[in-house]
């Protein structure tokens, strides 16, 4: 049920390419898991990563593990992907699932390009 909520949520979403959003499921977990002091950078840097971008992505809550993330990156109207953070990931700063989006985004851009599709 959670899942189907998510995938809603994301089809929901309508706006432009070239954008980050963090649902709020998300962002409670962000709360929860980072310091005060670093949890509105961590925002304010994934929002303008993101900015700009040929994909758009939705940062929220996992649905297998307690506490973990999940992200759903669109590169069009044919080409989607999911991450969900591991269970050892979701015990880690949440930069280093960002640094493995991050990596992910760089290689489905390059397949697509060069092949059509995401390998």
């Amino acid at each position: 049920m959670q899942i189907t909520n998510n995938y809603t949520n994301y089809h929901n979403y309508q706006t432009s390419f070239g954008t980050g959003k963090i649902d709020a499921g998300g962002l409670k977990i962000l709360q929860s898991r980072l310091p005060k002091e670093q949890y509105q950078k961590f925002v304010d840097r994934f929002k303008s990563r993101h900015e700009g971008s040929d994909y758009k992505i939705i940062l929220g809550a996992g649905v297998c593990i307690k506490d973990g993330l999940d992200a759903m990156i669109e590169y069009g109207k044919n080409h989607f992907r999911y991450i969900e953070e591991g269970i050892f990931s979701s015990c880690l700063n949440p930069k280093v699932f960002m640094n493995k989006i991050n990596r992910q985004i760089d290689k489905d851009i390059v397949s697509i390009a060069a092949k059509g599709h995401i390998s």
